[in-house]
């Protein structure tokens, strides 16, 4: 990487250089990509994509500029950033997608999106895409390749090894014992099968990456004298460890009933997880916060929402900057942002 940067043709050291990088955004990244091709080779190069990834993280826990991905339209879908700031604003409109409408977001981590051709394909094809530096790489297939009946996916980093790794669990039929587990990473550009959990997705659609885990809700059958049951919690898959681990939930939320929905939401800039209580009809929800992440003591219940005039709950996406929450309407799909003490409500005219 260094021999790159001696190409450069200015004086400075080399030093100077990767410090004024890593301080860059990734949009004035890819503006610098188009200088020369030395830049262009540095900036595409995975050593600095890593260290960039450090010192920007670093710098995300001072300032303000949250960004949320942003995608519009339904015959013409287009892919945008905008800024966690009161007018909601366009960062940046982002052209570069290398795939086509069998293929859906099923994850996102440190500006790289991974998408997965249509969840009952025969055969998984997964893409790792940078938008901003306009490349993306067509993962290996995996292992086992055989008809699913569903495919839940989490994708993450792990920091420890500086690599991005890649979770996939295939339900193979109806009786949810018939599970398989593997794992990618990028860094070997390969699979390998791990053991099943012994617990069964409950809301697999709705994966939660905080701290370096991916998250879902889950159940486990519980007998009863010969009356199941069933028993939820919080499944993790920690990309350090390569391990699942559980979470308890609070203790009401724990055997809900048939008519409720339940799904989990990052929480306090990506430090933590709160969990969404949404009653029979969609009529309210109830929004419990994990104050420190891991200690189930510490599930506390923050907020109760009733729905917007005659339409059911909208889906809670997350928590902004200032603690608003990003909601989706339920009948048009607008974006729209809610405080949840005063119930105040910004309508962003984006849907």
């Amino acid at each position: 990487m260094m021999s790159k940067l001696a190409m450069f043709p200015y004086y400075f050291p080399e030093e100077i250089f990767l410090e004024i990088f890593y301080k860059l955004p990734v949009k004035s990244l890819g503006k610098c990509m188009c200088v020369s091709k030395a830049w262009n080779s540095l900036i595409k190069n995975p050593y600095f994509i890593s260290s960039h990834v450090s010192h920007q993280s670093k710098l995300r826990r001072t300032n303000d500029n949250n960004l949320f991905f942003v995608m519009t339209g339904r015959h013409e879908v287009e892919y945008s950033l905008h800024s966690d700031d009161q007018e909601f604003r366009k960062y940046a409109q982002l052209e570069y997608m290398p795939f086509d409408n069998h293929h859906s977001i099923v994850g996102a981590c440190n500006g790289l999106l991974c998408l997965m051709d249509f969840q009952f394909s025969f055969d998984s094809i997964f893409i790792l895409c940078n938008p901003i530096i306009r490349k993306s790489i067509t993962l290996p297939k995996p292992c086992l390749s055989s008809l699913p009946y569903k495919i839940s996916v989490g994708f993450g980093f792990d920091s420890a090894q500086n690599d991005y790794k890649l979770l996939k669990i295939t339900k193979k039929g109806v009786l949810d014992k018939y599970v398989e587990v593997e794992l990618y990473s990028l860094k070997r550009n390969c699979w390998k099968i791990l053991a099943p959990p012994k617990y069964d997705l409950y809301s697999d659609d709705f994966m939660v990456y905080v701290n370096e885990t991916v998250h879902w809700i889950a159940y486990e059958r519980v007998n009863n004298e010969g009356s199941y049951s069933c028993k939820l919690l919080i499944l993790g898959f920690d990309m350090r460890d390569d391990v699942f681990k559980e979470i308890m939930l609070p203790e009401r939320l724990r055997n809900l009933p048939h008519q409720s929905e339940i799904y989990v939401i990052p929480y306090d800039e990506l430090s933590s997880i709160a969990v969404i209580e949404l009653g029979s009809l969609h009529a309210e929800c109830d929004i419990w916060v994990m104050k420190k992440y891991g200690v189930v003591e510490t599930w506390t219940k923050m907020y109760s929402l009733g729905k917007l005039g005659t339409e059911p709950m909208p889906r809670v996406l997350g928590f902004r900057k200032n603690g608003d929450l990003m909601l989706r309407t339920y009948n048009n799909l607008r974006l729209v942002s809610r405080d949840p003490e005063s119930h105040e409500i910004d309508y962003f005219g984006i849907q």
